[in-house]
């Protein structure tokens, strides 16, 4: 039996009270509707079991989009709030889960968005790499080298590298002269400068950025492509770390 859920007015653009889409990052908007569905799940004890309604039900109830409702059921399900069946929908499964641990939401969504964002780059981002290595021109390496100057200035200044950090994996899949890989890139792009700005917060981090896109550089330049693709892949493997630990702080 599916559960009624989500009696409160529906998220929107409109209304003195409503939340502004335009002003809260996906991120936060998915934890905000993870948080509404969860208290929605014990206000009302729904018990193991119970059939949660479907994305379309959900969408039009908080006005918000399927990507967003995917991101928040999916984190409750990494929770162990709720269990995903496929084909079937998602149930609930416990709704204590995660009742010790602060900002265990979060934490959840973050590991969630985290293995999905890693999982495309991954195979998308070393095959660029490596496209880049075969196919790059003097212009193509002229950008990229720009991106790594700009960074460094960023860092010795104490202004925000974000944007040239960014920059660099774009004017990568650019090198790659493909622009169906290059729109994937840039896709990932807006999330990529969401979790930059935090991920700078961290200590050391962006020294330790800086130094990884050089060794990814490097083999571009050098018309290595497999040395490209191998260090493109580790520098994806050794930041999935920083990423997941976002969502605990």
């Amino acid at each position: 039996m599916t559960a009624v859920l989500l009696t409160s007015p529906p998220m929107s653009h409109q209304g003195a009270s409503a939340i502004s889409l335009s002003r809260i990052s996906r991120s936060k908007l998915a934890e905000t509707v993870a948080k509404q569905l969860l208290d929605e799940i014990r206000s009302k004890d729904l018990q193991p079991g119970t059939r949660m309604p479907s994305e379309r039900e959900l969408m039009s109830a908080l006005g918000v989009g399927r990507s967003t409702i995917r991101e928040a059921v999916n984190g409750l399900a990494l929770l162990g709030v709720l269990d995903i069946r496929h084909g079937q929908g998602a149930f609930v499964a416990n709704p204590d889960a995660g009742l010790s641990m602060p900002h265990a939401i979060g934490a959840a969504l973050s590991r969630g968005v985290t293995r999905d964002l890693f999982e495309a780059r991954r195979l998308v981002e070393v095959h660029v790499a490596r496209l880049a290595a075969e196919r790059r021109t003097d212009t193509d390496l002229n950008e990229l080298a720009q991106c790594l100057s700009d960074h460094e200035r960023a860092i010795a200044e104490g202004t925000s590298g974000v944007s040239p950090s960014v920059r660099f994996h774009v004017a990568v899949a650019e090198a790659a002269h493909n622009d169906v890989l290059l729109s994937f890139v840039i896709s990932f792009a807006e999330l990529m400068t969401e979790r930059g700005e935090l991920l700078e917060a961290k200590p050391g981090y962006r020294e330790w950025e800086i130094g990884q896109h050089r060794s990814v550089f490097e083999p571009i330049r050098d018309g290595n492509p497999e040395q490209a693709a191998q260090r493109m892949a580790a520098h994806l493997d050794a930041v999935i770390p920083y990423h997941e630990s976002l969502g605990v702080e």
